[in-house]
């Protein structure tokens, strides 16, 4: 694979492609990370309502948006599908071009189980290392997929999957929200998530808590002391679904 400065010369490239110059852009770095499958292609394709079917994303991929803002003047996002076995790329990419600032969105299979553990382990180590090593202002947001598939779960595995995520969320002020791409309620919501991370629009939608219907919880709308923060009893809980699979 190219270096990360060789790879981010081609996205300014490809992006200011055609690109018209009216006023000043606004220009965005959104990284999707997730493993195979999880559905990070398709959310960029119902971002674009584009209808193909998703085809299998390479390690790392790039793309990106534009998008008319108030003054007319088209914003660009660089978007990078990043799976979660390479997360290294975005300290390099971002180190080496100094970037101030990006988003990055964590997209988890909900109903795999050791993608959802790995994922938010991930979650932590990438924020501790920035916080250790960079001056990056960082967005996160979590969106857990196949939540129609999550809702057959017991009662017990979606309680301790859903602490899970949580507490991950709350650890890196970040944004949580499950969603299914057969549903156009909840894809609405992860559309507007991935809107507000690329283009910081508003993303505002009543908070759910429960298990009843899909949790949306917006950055800060869930503190601490209200979820069950004992860390350690997470591994014995993970070790106990795994034990079931």
């Amino acid at each position: 694979m190219n270096k990360p400065e060789e790879l981010w010369s081609i996205a300014v490239k490809e992006g200011l492609n055609n690109y018209e110059r009216n006023g000043q852009p606004e220009i965005q770095t959104l990284f999707l990370v997730g493993a195979p499958k999880s559905g990070k292609t398709t959310l960029i394709h119902a971002f674009l309502d584009k209808d193909d079917e998703p085809k299998v994303s390479l390690p790392v991929e790039y793309t990106y948006i534009r998008r008319t803002n108030k003054h007319m003047v088209k914003d660009i996002c660089y978007i990078w599908e990043v799976d979660t076995a390479n997360i290294n790329f975005i300290n390099l990419l971002t180190k080496n071009e100094e970037l101030e600032r990006i988003s990055v969105l964590f997209v988890i299979d909900l109903v795999d189980v050791h993608d959802l553990w790995n994922a938010c382990k991930r979650i932590e180590e990438l924020k501790i290392n920035f916080e250790a090593e960079q001056k990056t202002v960082i967005a996160f947001g979590i969106l857990g997929t196949k939540y129609d598939l999550f809702e057959s779960l017991s009662t017990e595995k979606k309680l301790i999957l859903c602490r899970i995520a949580k507490h991950y969320a709350t650890i890196v002020d970040g944004h949580l929200i499950f969603c299914t791409r057969k549903d156009r309620t909840t894809m609405k919501v992860a559309k507007d998530l991935f809107s507000h991370l690329a283009f910081t629009t508003k993303f505002s939608h009543p908070l759910r808590f429960d298990l009843s219907s899909p949790v949306i919880i917006p950055k800060g709308g869930e503190n601490k002391s209200d979820i069950n923060y004992l860390h350690n009893t997470f591994e014995i809980q993970f070790a106990h679904l795994v034990s079931e699979i």
